[in-house]
């Protein structure tokens, strides 16, 4: 799944997080001209079309919210990112991320103190 957003798809989808109710292309457009946007609404329709493809949001018919809250679409992508980029090794990112050099005493325990707030048996 691509969870990668375009400038366009990502301010449809802050204002359905920031909403966080059913909404209607009349309410996005509404909102959309808050923040000087003034796009038509068959435009908004082929990015929503896009984000339901995405299964980003969700349509119940003339309304539409997002399928995960932005904490939930962060971790996906995340996650997403993890598996294309370094095989879904959470090693690998950590290595690439320090520029492979080792850490200092208190990043290895505040890194310690998170895996094991974090410990557990899901695999997703």
């Amino acid at each position: 799944m691509n969870y990668t957003l375009t400038n366009a798809e990502q301010e449809i989808m802050n204002i359905l997080w920031k909403r966080a109710q059913w909404m209607t292309i009349s309410e996005l457009i509404d909102e959309l001209e808050k923040s000087e946007i003034f796009w038509k609404r068959q435009t908004i329709n082929t990015f929503l079309t896009r984000l339901i493809k995405k299964s980003l949001v969700i349509q119940n018919s003339r309304k539409y919210i997002y399928a995960y809250t932005k904490e939930e679409y962060e971790s996906l992508k995340a996650k997403e990112f993890l598996k294309e980029e370094y095989s879904g090794s959470l090693k690998k990112f950590l290595s690439a991320l320090t520029g492979h050099k080792k850490l200092n005493a208190e990043e290895v325990s505040q890194l310690m103190e998170y895996l094991e707030e974090h410990k557990g048996n899901n695999h997703d």
